[in-house]
């Protein structure tokens, strides 16, 4: 073993690296759902001068969605929802 990893559980620092990268992996996909959700506002609010025939724009399904499948990821792995 290491002499600077005396007294320390090297299983204990590999399962901190794992909760770590999870959460910036987390972080990383909230930014993105938040910088789309923008863009979709702002296409949605630019679409709202113009009338279109489709009742909501492309980008906007494409987003609820994925942020549709996100939510039922979350409730079936049990992220989301009753403990």
């Amino acid at each position: 073993p290491h002499p600077d990893l005396k007294g320390q559980n090297p299983e204990g620092a590999s399962e901190k690296m794992m909760r770590l990268i999870l959460l910036v992996a987390f972080v990383a996909v909230v930014a993105i759902a938040v910088i789309t959700m923008l863009g979709t506002l702002q296409a949605v609010a630019q679409a709202a001068n113009g009338k279109d025939d489709t009742p909501m724009p492309e980008r906007f399904r494409r987003v609820t969605y994925l942020l549709l499948i996100l939510l039922m990821l979350g409730v079936t792995s049990g992220l989301l929802g009753a403990a």
